[in-house]
């Protein structure tokens, strides 16, 4: 609750609004057994049928003022809470975009969205009905207490005396609940992650006809996570029984003794029935605390988890005081002694410099493992180097806010990553507030307009989840039309065309040089038209820059740019010259 404050606070005149509503219904229904004293005193003894309605008048009175005062303090206290929890997703999943993509390979996709459903909506229940009635049952106990208290303080000592066994109980239940529910919630994050993974690689799983292995993944995932919420079950069974035998109980022993006092008439009967539904509130009160205790510990099982994320420091952070980016960026990139290393103590580069000059193309080749993509995710700062620097116009990446660096920067990957919505949506995704003339013209540039206007809805076409519906020739250049409306100083292509036929390459290629020109561009590139046009080649090999110069230039040496050469790229030259 302490954490959960900071988020309920804003809502302030909400919480007293909904607090004064309860207090003034616990008022209401802890003078219910009063009137009803009266009402049976007025009926068994003074016989007195105008008393008798005028109370049974007021008590209707009271109940309606109760349902009004109910309904608004549980409207109030449940919109207050959703509210919260809103804020709590929204906030867990800005922490979740601001993590490096590092820690995204170090955990599954559905453990993380179980976090943002599962866990979050333990906390919602928790916030937008347990609260309210935690404390009605609060305020009907202590309200109790002290009218049993005042009205007969020997039989209140009796109704007591089975509250510290109850305590006593709902602490001992209440570690094993919290327990069990966090072990349920990690079981049903592990469902999750099988069946995000199998469902979001659907090709690969039929392909291999790997249907029937995936849904057992799935089933042993999902028994465990039933085995857990059976356990779970278990307790809460065990500990709600054993709570309403112990009220019960009380309530045995209050009537009991109660009924001796009366038999020796030393209470009347209207007060006996007054004091029992004082002891059954107070009855009630106690076992609903408890098995809001209950919950209240699976709330802390999933809050935990919850925090857990919201407590992470990303290692990849803006400075404490940025520097500006001086406008408009050059493009002058450095890469100086760089030392670098995975977290898991993979090292890449050791002592490793390059230097592109603005407006330049470099084209980084080598053998699978060499870190040419390591190499240019320093630069954006998707990691941060362990020594030496990495600077884009003379200012180190880690001064710089990650907004104005980032803005600075366009990357188009290998497998361009497409968000479900429309083509329009995509290319738009480029720059905020883009016009629809300057979507479509980056879309010209791109050579994507020569398929869009073949298509029924043109711009409005749904592209589907990642991009599924479109091949792979149409989302590289939805890719690279986002780029050219980013309009970036620096520009990133990682193997742009590596696996595009003869036909979308050409289209590609055309769109790509567009895009370069007049720009920094950094190319991890196989294929060797795209190496050919680059104003230098840098060849790398195990985190090592080993060779550097034109392709001719490289060639005459004979190195490993030459060897490269003859295994990847003789078989580009020969779908040339139509061999």
């Amino acid at each position: 609750m302490a954490r959960l404050w900071p988020r309920i606070r804003p809502f302030w005149p909400e919480l007293t609004g909904a607090f004064v509503a309860l207090v003034l219904a616990g008022l209401i229904g802890l003078a219910f057994p009063l009137l009803v004293r009266e009402l049976l005193d007025a009926a068994f003894e003074a016989r007195n049928r105008a008393m008798l309605n005028r109370i049974a008048i007021g008590l209707v009175g009271l109940f309606i003022a109760q349902a009004a005062l109910n309904l608004i303090q549980t409207f109030l206290l449940g919109a207050t809470g959703e509210r919260a929890v809103a804020g709590l997703r929204q906030e867990l999943f800005e922490q979740l975009l601001r993590q490096p993509p590092g820690f995204f390979a170090d955990r599954k996709t559905g453990e993380l969205t179980s976090r943002l459903t599962s866990d979050i909506g333990l906390l919602q229940q928790a916030m937008s009905t347990q609260v309210a009635e935690i404390a009605r049952q609060s305020l009907s106990l202590i309200g109790g207490i002290v009218a049993l208290t005042i009205m007969q303080p020997r039989l209140s000592l009796t109704a007591l005396a089975v509250t510290p066994v109850v305590v006593a109980i709902a602490l001992f239940f209440g570690k094993q609940l919290r327990r069990a529910t966090s072990g349920v919630q990690d079981r049903a994050a592990d469902a999750n992650a099988v069946a995000e993974e199998a469902i979001t690689q659907i090709r690969s799983v039929q392909s291999f006809t790997m249907e029937l292995i995936e849904a057992r993944r799935y089933a042993s995932s999902t028994d465990a996570a039933v085995r857990q919420a059976l356990l779970r079950a278990r307790v809460r069974g065990i500990f709600f029984g054993v709570i309403t035998f112990v009220t019960m109980v009380g309530i045995v022993v209050v009537l009991w003794q109660g009924g001796v006092q009366v038999i020796e008439g030393q209470l009347s009967g209207g007060a006996l029935v007054a004091f029992l539904l004082y002891t059954v509130t107070i009855a009630a009160a106690v076992g609903t605390l408890a098995s809001f205790f209950g919950q209240y510990q699976e709330a802390i099982g999933a809050s935990v988890r919850v925090f857990e994320l919201l407590d992470l420091v990303s290692p990849i952070a803006d400075p404490s005081s940025p520097r500006a980016l001086p406008q408009p960026v050059r493009g002058d990139v450095r890469f100086s002694d760089v030392a670098f290393r995975y977290p898991n103590g993979t090292p890449v580069f050791r002592g490793l410099t390059l230097n592109v000059m603005p407006g330049e193309t470099v084209a980084l080749v080598g053998p699978s493992g060499a870190g040419k993509t390591s190499l240019v995710s320093l630069l954006p700062r998707f990691w941060d180097v362990e020594s030496g620097q990495v600077t884009l116009d003379g200012i180190d990446v880690r001064e710089l806010a990650l907004a104005d660096l980032r803005r600075a920067i366009g990357l188009v990957p290998q497998e361009p990553a497409l968000f479900g919505g429309s083509i329009r949506d995509n290319i738009g995704y480029g720059r905020v507030g883009a016009t629809e003339d300057e979507i479509r013209a980056a879309a010209l540039a791109a050579n994507a307009m020569e398929f869009i206007d073949t298509l029924p809805a043109g711009m409005d076409t749904i592209v589907g989840e990642r991009g599924v519906k479109l091949s792979g020739g149409q989302r590289q250049r939805i890719a690279i039309a986002r780029a050219i409306l980013k309009d970036p100083a620096v520009l990133i292509l990682d193997e742009a065309t590596s696996s595009l036929d003869t036909q979308n390459e050409l289209l590609i290629e055309e769109a790509l040089a567009r895009l370069m020109q007049h720009r920094t561009t950094l190319i991890i590139a196989h294929r060797l038209s795209t190496v050919r046009r680059a104003d230098r080649i840098v060849v790398m090999d195990r985190g090592t820059i080993v060779e550097e110069g034109s392709h001719d230039f490289l060639m005459e040496m004979g190195g490993l740019y030459a060897r490269l050469y003859q295994q990847q790229f003789r078989h580009a030259d020969a779908e040339t010259a139509g061999i």
